[in-house]
């Protein structure tokens, strides 16, 4: 291997690459950045733009011989029945009510980890709660499936306790739809969040103290303000997945709790030419997701400047 090397930088080209490298901060950038930017466009943009042309296709697949037609109709579709409407709209709250709940419950368990517990122990911490993540998110439906079902742990605990009403109807509704999907998302709000409480440096939090500053004028104040970008990023990232979710809804929800995907779903496993519709509900879902999460980030970096300025 070393006579490999030497052999290497004795050869004019490579000392030239070598050099221009070294010389070009335009270059190092280019060769950093070529194999994430193809593997990008050949796994996400490449696909997406395939399914832009699919949505404006009159049939698909095109049959050999015949001309393309291009039409509008399958956008025009989704304003044409109220179902299709009903799903996207219920898909938007859902969505938002359960990027909130998420953050709700899993800033305090982020602050904890980072902040209370012991640096020794933070480590063991997290792996603590990212090792059930690496179950499939079927299996782990299923687990919870069996967790709410009338004679479940849940449940027989309630009965337990003596609750009146017991068993309660815990699934195929509202109440297992949200249950699963927080517990499925809390791990990408969870590593944001810890990551932004981690760099807020302890002395600042001690100083506030010593000058007596109550807990909860610190957390406002200090850790708020601070771990606002942790929020942002761990809310785009469960939001964007939320709203694309498509095995936890068909299982843990119930037929008024259709989401939008579930919806587009089931067109494309409709027999007959039904891939036009699908891809034109599927750009509609992604781009309305992603300008959503856009306005998101700008009034946030809009409220951010005008609390610098």
């Amino acid at each position: 291997m070393t006579r490999l090397l030497v052999g290497l930088r004795r050869f004019p080209p490579y000392r030239a690459l070598l050099e221009l490298y070294s010389r070009s901060p335009l270059l190092r950038l280019l060769l950093v950045a070529f194999i994430p930017v193809v593997w990008i466009a050949a796994t996400n943009i490449t696909p997406l733009l395939q399914m832009i042309e699919i949505s404006f296709y009159e049939q698909y697949p095109v049959r050999q011989g015949e001309p393309i037609e291009w039409t509008l109709r399958h956008y025009a579709a989704f304003f044409e029945r109220s179902l299709y409407i009903t799903a996207f709209v219920r898909s938007f709250v859902f969505a938002s009510l359960a990027t909130i709940v998420t953050l709700v419950i899993v800033f305090p368990v982020a602050y904890y980890i980072s902040k209370v517990a012991p640096k020794s122990a933070s480590t063991r911490l997290l792996l603590l709660v990212i090792a059930p993540f690496w179950v499939s998110e079927i299996i782990r439906s299923f687990a919870w499936i069996v967790m709410l079902a009338n004679r479940g742990a849940v449940n027989s605990f309630l009965s337990m306790m003596g609750l009146p009403g017991t068993p309660f109807e815990l699934l195929y509704n509202n109440i297992s739809l949200t249950i699963g999907v927080v517990y499925l998302t809390s791990l990408y709000m969870l590593l944001p969040l810890y990551a932004a409480l981690e760099k807020i440096d302890d002395n600042l939090l001690a100083a506030a103290a010593n000058l007596g500053a109550p807990a909860r004028q610190r957390f406002t104040r200090i850790v708020l303000p601070l771990s606002r970008e942790g929020i942002v990023a761990g809310c785009t990232l469960v939001f964007l997945l939320v709203i694309g979710l498509y095995a936890m809804p068909q299982l843990l929800g119930g037929p008024n709790n259709t989401l939008f995907a579930s919806t587009i779903g089931q067109i494309f496993a409709k027999a007959g030419d039904s891939w036009p519709l699908g891809s034109a509900f599927s750009i509609i879902l992604t781009g309305s997701a992603l300008a959503y999460v856009g306005l998101f980030i700008a009034l946030f970096q809009r409220k951010r400047r005008g609390g610098a300025a």
